[in-house]
């Protein structure tokens, strides 16, 4: 009875720990798993071209009586098979180095320190290294623990926006800045924010809210850089 409640605990805390993993990490994992497929799809290949090749040596030795015009067909199509199984081992070699970089990459703990104590320098890094869906946790965790109207806050509420905008995630980006404006209304990053919701709703198609968007910029802030930026995009969107 014991042995079978120690079984339930340990299953419910392995449960947990998975469930502690970012989206970024299970996308990792999910890759992971697919370059494995990749790698065994590819040896079975390499397998089956080293089995056809043997068999075509041997039909080469048995028919070394044809005459010597099928001989030379014989020997370009074992050049080509040769060729062939040349590129599948460099594919193999190369989808097993990637495998290994994937698996050493799950193993480092390299986002434990950002989920305990996030910082605006963290988010920075993963954000220029590409890594999106790290950064935007990391940034969401400053938000979260730093005092409401703090510079930290404001930069991290900033840079969550920035962050969906790079990754195309146009809606959401569009949403974060009107929360950046909103917390932040006297900001001198307020006019960016607005040109980025503008182009936000370009890049999804709505020409007309881009458009409201970009006039709003230019009335509110009529000598600011973004402005002239914003009446040029305002002479490309389609009436």
């Amino acid at each position: 009875m014991k042995t079978w409640i120690g079984g339930i605990l340990f299953v419910g805390m392995m449960l947990g720990l998975s469930s502690c993993k970012t989206k970024g990490e299970i996308r990792r994992e999910q890759e992971l798993d697919k370059l494995k497929t990749e790698v065994k799809e590819a040896r079975d290949i390499k397998a089956d071209v080293d089995t056809t090749l043997e068999e075509l040596r041997m039909e080469v030795a048995r028919l070394s009586s044809v005459t010597e015009q099928q001989a030379a067909l014989n020997r370009n199509l074992s050049e080509d098979i040769k060729n062939q199984v040349l590129t599948l081992q460099t594919r193999v070699q190369a989808l097993e180095q990637r495998a290994v970089a994937e698996e050493l990459a799950l193993k480092q703990p390299a986002l434990q320190p950002e989920r305990n104590n996030p910082t605006l320098e963290m988010g920075k890094k993963l954000y220029d290294e590409g890594k999106f869906d790290e950064a935007l946790d990391v940034f969401r965790g400053v938000s979260k623990n730093a005092p409401r109207n703090s510079d930290e806050a404001k930069k991290a509420q900033f840079l969550m926006g920035e962050v969906l905008f790079s990754s195309k995630n146009f809606a959401s980006a569009a949403l974060e800045f009107a929360e950046f404006r909103k917390a932040f209304p006297k900001d001198s990053l307020v006019p960016t924010a607005i040109y980025r919701q503008a182009w936000a709703f370009k890049n999804l198609g709505k020409a007309q809210e881009s458009r409201s968007f970009f006039m709003d910029l230019i009335e509110r802030y009529p000598s600011h850089p973004m402005s002239q930026r914003a009446k040029n995009e305002i002479k490309k969107l389609k009436p």
